[in-house]
């Protein structure tokens, strides 16, 4: 990758090297745009590259819900639960929680459900042309997601999810327990049953991720990795520069696509952004002869369970710990317990096995991304706030970034997500 240099100028300008930054370049440089991507890490390797890997027309539902907050109040505390809220003073968070408990209603859910899944339907679509245009492999696999439940109440949320899927044309499929199997193999479940969308798939974020980079990188993308953004500088209503360790970088336009620290770098132009960091966690462990190919979600413990071709990945829990990424051993045993609740075999359970990691998710509190021009800017575009969808968003995303910084119309609505709603 590039190494800075002093004064550079290019066409447009990224902020952050994740995968809703590197997809923005991407869409940018096919219509043959100059294009600088800066990020204070390594490219890919924030919150995209060990994630789940889901890329899901099912998750349609908005974070903030009213069954979020009814579990969330039983589970804050706990930090062996899927939802944990490290206790601190903290006064945007306080904020933040008050309005994530306004805005999770199922009168704002009906609202916003359906602009949300044409978002990720839009998305899926972009990822599959994505592969079959063959310039990188990310193990794409369209085989569906399977959520297994083993209680009353956890076959309770899928049948609501299952009612929500059926109205808005979303295919779902009732798998009864005998016929697991069918999905699992030889793998002995606990699990009574299952709601499976065949509409959904998976990818190797990680490989997604590091390919994309590549191919920028070979096709005139300036890639500058280990590049803190400092200050920006601002000319009438316009970023004329942004200040880096080793001079300025001036830029005709720019993008704020910086995950969990987009609030951090937005408020030094003085735009408060109402997001927290949820800290994500996963185990992935070598898998060389897979024993089932769909991916698992295991409703009552929220953990995703994602097959690749030589390894397994077990994924989940959301932490508002703020901007830190040290890993809590408590969290990563509580998923390790989750998935033997499921599946008693499957070896997750190994406390000395697995590759752990630790990502930052940017959460608004209404549940939605930030995909929009800034108003009070004139050249500042703001792709942001995705959750744990950003992964599944992140082509849609792009490509409506790139649509507008181009003077052309989105090809989905961007109204639900502007950056000025709050």
């Amino acid at each position: 990758m590039s190494e800075v240099q002093k004064n550079l100028s290019t066409d447009v300008l990224i902020i952050g090297g994740g995968i809703i930054g590197l997809c923005t370049a991407y869409y940018l440089r096919q219509r043959g745009v100059e294009v600088v991507v800066v990020d204070q890490g390594a490219m890919g390797e924030g919150s995209s590259f060990a994630n789940a890997g889901l890329i899901a027309p099912s998750h349609f539902i908005p974070l903030a819900s009213p069954g979020v907050v009814r579990k969330g109040l039983r589970w804050i505390l706990n930090p062996k639960s899927p939802f944990y809220l490290k206790p601190r003073l903290d006064v945007n968070l306080i904020s933040w929680l008050w309005k994530f408990r306004q805005y999770a209603t199922a009168d704002y859910v009906n609202r916003h459900k359906g602009p949300l899944k044409e978002f990720l339907e839009y998305s899926y679509k972009l990822f599959e042309a994505l592969h079959q245009s063959n310039l990188f492999d990310f193990e794409w696999t369209p085989r569906g997601l399977l959520m297994l439940y083993l209680t009353e109440g956890g076959r309770q949320d899928l049948a609501y999810l299952h009612r929500q899927s059926v109205e808005l044309g979303v295919p779902a499929e009732w798998v009864a327990g005998d016929q697991l199997s069918g999905f699992l193999g030889h793998l002995s479940t606990t699990a009574q049953g299952g709601l499976f969308f065949p509409g959904d798939a998976h990818l190797d974020p990680g490989k997604f991720v590091k390919g994309m980079a590549d191919y920028l990188a070979r096709n005139g993308v300036k890639l500058l990795e280990n590049t803190p953004v400092l200050d920006f500088n601002i000319l009438d209503n316009r970023i004329s520069g942004v200040v880096v360790p080793d001079g300025e970088i001036q830029a005709s336009r720019v993008v704020l696509a910086s995950g969990a620290w987009t609030a951090v770098l937005a408020a030094k132009i003085r735009i408060r952004l109402p997001l927290q960091p949820a800290k994500g966690y996963s185990i992935t462990i070598p898998w060389q002869e897979p024993r089932f190919t769909v991916p698992l979600i295991l409703t009552e413990t929220k953990i995703a369970v994602t097959p690749f071709r030589q390894q397994i990945r077990f994924a989940g829990t959301l932490e508002l710990a703020g901007l830190q990424l040290s890993i809590n051993a408590r969290r990563v045993q509580a998923i390790r317990n989750g998935v033997k609740r499921y599946l008693p075999d499957i070896g997750a359970t190994r406390g000395s096995r697995g590759t752990l990691w630790a990502g930052l998710r940017p959460c608004t509190p209404d549940g939605l991304p930030i995909v929009d021009k800034v108003p009070a800017f004139s050249n500042l575009w703001m792709a942001t706030g995705h959750a744990m969808i950003g992964i599944s968003l992140a082509t849609g995303t792009g490509k409506a970034i790139a649509d507008d910084i181009l003077g052309r119309k989105p090809e989905i609505n961007l109204q639900p997500f502007r950056v000025d709603r709050f």
